[in-house]
């Protein structure tokens, strides 16, 4: 498999038909051909308790073809059809896969965060029309299976529920996984699919956590061609061991760690049902790495940032090649920390669900900009536009912010809801990212903020509109804006600005219990809400939210540093745009007189390390 050292070589690899380069017309057919070339490799190793010593469970890939060939034959009995979504509220388990790809050879899967309050995941399986639900026993995971008893009873069109794992007593109406799966054939489809490329094969939940889903649609073609481009951009072959502790209703679990590296010949390691948030896991991660000779590290950056602490000095790890990040900004300090206690490259990249996945990447061949995403990736167009005083798109000036945009067989199909897609698509199909960056003479990519509202926490997308609606119904609440504070380790976490009702009055006390006290999804809920005599607006009245981000950037800094003014060191922070970087915070720092300017500066750094924020420091 070419890799990509330059950007030159992207032009290269295109140079073949983009329909030359899948290596199956779907992804039950990719596999099947990897588990005829090499039956008994490993694809799936699977660590219940994520420790390094868990003995695990192993999938050859002829027991994992099998399995997903049972599963798709059970849901087919179940009366699945192709436009028949089957939704899965599941953990990091193997059966995950199994109902992944068999659900997508059935009819369309539909991977849901279990995680999430039972009335938005009610909302989901109302959008996508949902026939046939999938959650797991009490002993694999607490909660789910609470919830998904809560939803069955919100949709009576059900064809059937199925339990993963079931230790527990049977109970009427229920499909106990294993006790029915051997029932079916392991070799055949009982209903085998003539499946076109632009046929829908999942819907991934996206965009937020609010009550209204919204719900991208993803082609048989689109996640193939991910396949193909993620595989060339993380430098993958059939030798490759991927340790994967990320959510299977997230496409950085289901389709990177999971998709493209089946349909590649890789092995993926399973973390343990809970993944990442599994304190085992963290504790032994770099050790796991060593015992199953893992090729590549990939993970979210807050994951990295926690692992910046874990002893490596004994743990031989000449077997990765690369480290990856992706989901949210990686900030430099951590890059480089990392780079320089695992003595590996690491190399960020960029995607979103609508994508299927990475859409771009830096070059693990070639030069790596810290900071950076890289070049897009193989076959998807990538433009920084903007619109002119006609309100025509046309291309930005090398360096210059824009609007992130791409089109392409690896862009997804719409959203469910056509509500969804008004303002996604700009004339010539492309897709608006809601990203906004820009792009250097070289051709790397250089993400500088978003045009939408979205709050990332840990990668995960929270819509600010539910904590606005929420707080706009406290009688003292005349307007109320929901943003993304900085944070070194979640990224960003949400807040609120408010401004009261001429006369009223209301603490920010008051009002965060207000909000925890309505805000059904716990992660949105603010850490903080700030009140303020008037929101800032634009000339036409909207509120400005991106003052409110600097402000909430200088707080946080400001905050940061108190322990240096509290030594007598002045300080002075203002966060503002930046042409270049989209953001910039400004440090000056007014120190004592005899003070070690050096020695401070280099404080004031460590102090600040961590945060997904561009600062300079400087001394007056």
């Amino acid at each position: 498999m070419q890799a990509i050292t330059r950007y030159a070589d992207i032009a290269e690899i295109e140079r073949v038909p983009v329909a030359e380069r899948l290596v199956g017309a779907h992804v039950y057919d990719a596999i099947g051909r990897v588990a005829a070339k090499m039956p008994n490799k490993p694809a799936i190793h699977y660590l219940p308790t994520g420790t390094v010593d868990d003995p695990g469970l192993t999938y050859t890939y002829r027991q994992f073809f099998a399995r997903i060939t049972q599963t798709a034959n059970l849901l087919h009995d179940l009366g699945i059809g192709p436009n028949d979504a089957v939704s899965l509220l599941l953990p990091i388990i193997p059966e995950a896969f199994f109902l992944l790809w068999g659900g997508e050879m059935a009819g369309i899967a539909n991977p849901i965060n279990p995680f999430l309050e039972t009335p938005h995941i009610v909302g989901i399986l109302k959008e996508a029309g949902t026939k046939v639900l999938v959650g797991c026993d009490p002993a694999i995971v607490p909660d789910i299976w609470t919830k998904v008893e809560a939803a069955r009873r919100e949709l009576p069109e059900l064809k059937a529920v199925i339990r993963i794992g079931s230790r527990s007593t049977k109970v009427d109406g229920i499909i106990d996984y294993e006790d029915v799966i051997d029932r079916y054939p392991a070799d055949r489809l009982l209903a085998p699919r003539a499946i076109k490329g632009e046929d829908v094969a999942a819907l991934f939940h996206t965009g937020g956590t609010t009550g209204v889903p919204k719900l991208a649609q993803q082609t048989h073609l689109g996640q193939m061609v991910h396949a193909f481009t993620n595989a060339i951009a993380w430098d993958s072959a059939d030798n490759a061991v991927i340790l994967n502790g990320l959510p299977l209703f997230h496409v950085g679990g289901a389709l990177c760690g999971g998709l493209s590296p089946f349909c590649n010949g890789s092995t993926v390691v399973m973390l343990s049902p809970m993944g990442m948030r599994n304190p085992n896991v963290m504790r032994d991660y770099f050790r796991i790495a060593e015992r199953f000779r893992a090729s590549s590290l990939g993970l979210v950056p807050t994951a990295w940032a926690a692992l910046l602490n874990a002893p490596t000095d004994d743990i031989d790890l000449s077997s990765v090649r690369y480290l990856f990040s992706g989901a949210s900004t990686m900030p430099i300090e951590i890059a480089r920390a990392l780079e320089k206690k695992l003595g590996k490259k690491l190399v960020e990249g960029y995607g979103m669900t609508e994508v299927h996945g990475f859409t771009a990447m830096n070059p693990t061949g070639g030069e790596v900009r810290i900071g950076s995403v890289g070049f897009r990736t193989p076959y998807t167009e990538l433009m920084i536009g903007k619109l002119d005083g006609q309100g025509r798109l046309v291309p930005c000036a090398t360096d210059e912010i824009g609007m992130v945009l791409m089109r392409g067989p690896q862009v997804f199909k719409g959203y469910v809801n056509p509500a969804h897609n008004k303002g996604a698509w700009f004339e010539g199909g492309w897709f608006n990212s809601g990203d906004l960056g820009r792009l250097d003479k070289d051709g790397y990519i250089w993400l500088t903020g978003r045009a939408k509202d979205l709050i990332i926490r840990g990668g995960h997308n929270i819509d600010p509109l539910q904590i606005e609606e929420v707080l706009y119904q406290h009688p003292a609440v005349e307007g109320a804006a929901a943003i993304g504070r900085p944070d070194r380790y979640a990224g960003e976490l949400p807040v609120a600005y408010v401004q009261l009702k001429p006369g009223a009055k209301a603490t920010q006390e008051e009002l965060l219990d207000f909000a925890r006290a309505r805000i059904a999804e716990r992660a949105a809920v603010p850490l903080e809400i700030t009140i303020i005599p008037a929101l800032p607006q634009t000339n036409v009245g909207k509120v400005f939210k991106p003052q409110l981000r600097f402000d909430a950037a200088k707080r946080t800094l400001e905050r940061e540093l108190a322990p240096l003014a509290q030594s007598g060191v002045g300080i002075s922070v203002e966060v503002a745009a930046h042409r270049t970087h989209g953001t910039l915070a400004t440090i000056t720092l007014a120190l004592p007189k005899g003070a070690d300017k050096a020695a401070i500066v280099k404080r004031c750094e460590e102090m600040l390390m961590g945060f997904p924020l561009r600062y300079e420091v400087a001394v007056s």
